[in-house]
């Protein structure tokens, strides 16, 4: 039987407190992390895998209307989706299992 090694959060950055390295600004760090996942499909993988229990969590029907809009290349698709994300943020939680008022009533449909 082969057992795991636990990692506790300090053992990660331990190295990386010691290098004394020039701030990075917010638009760098999004930079970095960007090519960071683009070059990872595995990484891609479960960053989509993490956002679609998400919002399939938080609101199945209106998911699945922006899921549509996304894979038919709707030009409200990205709307549609940051709007989703906003949403869910304001309810303090990405699972969170209630919708937004204001727009339950938009979820019932899928239109462009």
């Amino acid at each position: 039987m082969t057992k795991l090694a636990s990692i506790r959060p300090n053992d990660i950055t331990v190295g990386f407190l010691s290098r004394p390295r020039p701030a990075l600004t917010q638009e760098q760090v999004f930079r970095l992390l960007r090519c960071a996942i683009k070059d990872d499909e595995e990484l891609v993988d479960e960053i989509i895998e993490q956002v679609y229990e998400n919002i399939v969590a938080f609101d199945y029907k209106r998911a699945e209307c922006v899921i549509e809009l996304i894979v038919r290349r709707s030009v409200t698709a990205r709307w549609a989706f940051r709007s989703l994300l906003k949403d869910m943020r304001a309810a303090g939680a990405p699972t969170a299992l209630l919708a937004s008022p204001l727009l339950a009533a938009k979820s019932q449909t899928c239109e462009d």
